[in-house]
């Protein structure tokens, strides 16, 4: 299936507020002393998660919006958000269970990454003219 230029531009568009709010806790790490290599590792790993999490619905949407019965793809979309938070709170559990046995992950990046798309979309409602002229801020 070939990605739908929208689904990539969103993409890159959630990928640079992940990367925004990635370096926004690194910093706030730093400020208050707690900065260290599983923070770095867990912020990576939260952030690869998201990231991955946000293009799945994308190419969901993509593949649902060429369904004709409003019905199926109403059903296709709720299996689909089911199928993904299920992945992500498996990968999110074994960034955890990884952060509390071994200390590979720092587990607060990663549990504020999966906020990071939320984020970056309320927020760039601000910064984005297309956003907001689409909700009808701007003329």
């Amino acid at each position: 299936m070939k990605v739908d230029t929208v689904v990539k531009k969103e993409t890159i568009n959630i990928g640079i507020g992940i990367i925004f709010w990635s370096i926004l806790l690194q910093i706030i790490f730093m400020i208050i002393g707690r900065y260290s290599l599983p923070v770095l590792f867990g912020t990576i790993y939260g952030g690869i998660i998201s990231l991955l999490n946000f293009f799945l619905m994308g190419l969901s949407i993509q593949k649902i919006t060429k369904i004709p019965d409003k019905n199926k793809a109403k059903m296709r979309m709720q299996a689909s958000y089911a199928t993904r938070q299920l992945g992500l709170m498996i990968l999110v559990g074994f960034g955890l269970y990884m952060a509390v046995n071994y200390e590979i992950f720092h587990w607060i990046p990663i549990v504020l990454a999966v906020l990071y798309p939320r984020l970056t979309i309320a927020f760039g409602g601000l910064f984005r003219k297309e956003w907001r002229i689409k909700k009808g801020d701007v003329a």
